[in-house]
């Protein structure tokens, strides 16, 4: 139980939820693991179109949606690398000392869960990047986390400013 986690998904509060989560690491001498999930897209759908699809050009359409699907996962893997460079740079800059990137695939609770022997502390914004900055709205996670996390969450809501 040593690790600050921020939660970093290239959204407008991950410079936000990075900072917080220095300025924890730092105040409580903990490392600082950036974790970037790499979660299936809620949008797409996973039914089966093969039926719908006329007989000649089946494979053909199919070939392609395969296809497609590859590069929208290897464009996700790459953007989330460069979320996670991004943050660590800005770490570093903040004064963080141990910084590890870590990216998973899944959803974010069950990777935060598997984490969590190892986790003093988890830092999260209110929104992830599907949302928009919207006074009474919290993200889809913060609940989920909340309830299904053993240790302490702090929820970034906007520029952190330690005290």
């Amino acid at each position: 139980m040593t690790n600050i986690i921020a939660c970093i998904d290239g959204s407008s509060l991950s410079e936000h939820v990075t900072t917080a989560s220095v300025w924890a690491a730092k105040q409580m001498g903990s490392p600082l693991i950036l974790l970037h999930s790499l979660e299936k897209e809620a949008n797409r759908s996973d039914e089966d179109l093969s039926g719908s699809i006329g007989l000649g050009s089946r494979e053909h359409l199919l070939d392609e949606l395969v296809a497609l699907d590859e590069k929208r996962a290897k464009l996700a893997l790459e953007h989330g690398k460069l979320v996670l460079e991004n943050a660590k740079d800005f770490a570093q800059n903040a004064g963080a000392k141990q910084i590890a990137l870590l990216q998973r695939h899944g959803d974010l609770v069950d990777n935060l869960l598997h984490l969590e022997d190892e986790t003093r502390l988890i830092v999260v914004g209110r929104l992830g990047s599907n949302h928009t900055m919207d006074a009474h709205t919290i993200g889809s996670h913060i609940e989920r986390v909340a309830r299904t996390s053993h240790r302490p969450i702090l929820i970034n809501v906007g520029k952190f400013t330690p005290s």
